[in-house]
């Protein structure tokens, strides 16, 4: 009796052992699962950090400029001579201390305008600003707001009159036509410190460049880059996919905040310009974005840094709407300029991006290295589409909310695959399932594989 009675405490002792060992199993299970939340399939939970940067705007910019103010005396009707009149004013009231130059309503094509310290441009929201494509201009660039090219700058303002007022209808506006040209810019950012460019809506017509970039000056001194500034309040639509509303080839300590975007990536902290990628010197660092907008274009956000090892970047709030993806994290590798310093490279590893919220649809602008994400059947009618405007995308479906290729988890391997690193991501929300993969992300091993091939038919066929 005593002997069976011992055999029944052993065995419930085993069955104990083993009930613990499955519980500890599960648990473990449960920790290493995807981190959706409590596997809700549209929320990613993603990962936290106490370790942000900050973003109140007194960081980055102080109102210095003095408080005299003129209205342009320009002819409007698109007058060539109004960008000489206009140089002419902002020099002539720099040399007296600076001040305020208002800009009254009316359409002014504008080129080559020379900002200058202290002076702060205040545009009418019946302003229209577009280039001045007078003259010569078969593929020519065009920049209408030149901002520390030649020389440096402190103190400089381009904003509505309403400053601060995120009522659209308060807004300046601008307009990129079609041209013979090769490509315009609104405004280009070089060797500057404390500036401010807010309150813009721009209309363009899928035309070459990003309509606000911020690169290296003349010189081409990585240490002569756009320093404490703000880009708010700007919504531009028509973007090419190769472009979009913001380039950030250099900047530090930069706070772009509520960028809307209609096609393209709304913001591109890509460093891929010929002379940031001459030696591995950081160009881009403390940069804060918060709230930013895609709809039926490429990305929102885009890391990219090409061949340099570059700064941190932390992002807050991205919306995508119909667009192929909310975020790109490219890993670095070596472009096309040939001269370019030989390294692959990457973002600091402190860098965030989250609150992501993306609804899924038709609408996408889709370039051709994306195609592969398609089943065979959607591949072939991305193939045979005609191309949109831009004369590169075509329209398709959301693919997913994240693409990465710089990631471990996106099997990255530094050397073969390129500059791979890692960014903290945050919480990704979807408001629908209406996307080519079921994953948050997608990797280069997400490709639909075993698709016969399709030839593009010519055009005009």
């Amino acid at each position: 009796m005593k002997k069976n009675n011992f055999k029944l405490i052993i065995l419930t002792l085993l069955i104990s052992i083993t009930s613990i060992s499955c519980s500890k199993k599960e648990e473990d299970t449960n920790e290493k699962n995807d981190l959706t939340e409590n596997n809700n399939p549209l929320v990613y939970t993603g990962e936290t950090t106490n370790d942000r940067l900050t973003d109140n705007e007194e960081r980055f910019y102080k109102d210095k400029i003095p408080n005299k103010e003129l209205v342009a005396t320009l002819n409007g009707n698109c007058n060539s001579l109004d960008s000489g009149i206009l140089n002419n004013e902002i020099e002539s009231l720099a040399n007296e201390g600076g001040g305020v130059i208002r800009i009254p309503k009316g359409t002014y094509c504008l080129r080559d305008i020379i900002l200058r310290s202290n002076i702060h441009l205040r545009i009418d929201p019946e302003a229209i600003i577009e280039p001045d494509l007078s003259g010569n201009i078969k593929n020519k660039n065009i920049t209408i707001f030149v901002v520390g090219e030649d020389f440096y700058l402190e103190n400089v303002s381009i904003t509505n009159l309403d400053e601060d007022n995120t009522d659209k209808s308060t807004w300046f506006k601008s307009n990129i036509p079609n041209g013979e040209y090769g490509g315009v810019k609104l405004v280009e950012f070089g060797n500057v410190k404390n500036f401010k460019l807010s309150g813009v809506t721009l209309t363009d017509s899928f035309s070459k460049f990003s309509n606000i970039v911020l690169n290296l000056p003349a010189s081409s001194k990585t240490d002569e880059i756009s320093t404490k500034g703000i880009i708010k309040d700007v919504f531009m639509t028509n973007m090419h996919v190769g472009y979009g509303v913001i380039q950030m080839q250099t900047g530090r300590s930069i706070l772009c905040k509520n960028i809307n975007g209609e096609g393209g990536i709304t913001m591109r902290v890509e460093t891929g310009a010929a002379g940031t990628n001459m030696v591995n010197e950081k160009t881009v660092d403390d940069i804060v974005v918060r709230d930013i907008y895609i709809n039926k274009g490429d990305a929102a956000m885009n890391f990219s840094p090409h061949r340099v090892d570059q700064g941190r970047v932390d992002v807050e709030r991205v919306v995508a709407t119909n667009s192929s993806h909310a975020v790109q994290i490219a890993a670095g590798f070596l472009d096309n300029n040939t001269n370019g310093v030989n390294n692959l490279g990457t973002f600091d590893s402190r860098s965030y991006v989250g609150d992501i919220i993306v609804t899924g649809g038709y609408g996408a602008q889709v370039k051709g290295k994306d195609y592969k994400y398609f089943s065979c059947d959607k591949r072939k009618e991305l193939i045979e589409k005609c191309y949109n405007p831009d004369d590169e995308s075509v329209t398709g479906s959301s693919i997913s909310a994240v693409r990465d290729n710089a990631s471990v988890n996106a099997d990255c391997a530094n050397g073969g695959d390129g500059g791979c690193y890692e960014i903290i991501i945050g919480r990704i929300t979807k408001t629908n399932e209406d996307f080519e993969l079921d994953d948050f992300f997608t990797y280069p091993s997400s490709d639909v594989k075993g698709c016969p091939k399709v030839k593009k038919p010519e055009e005009g066929n």
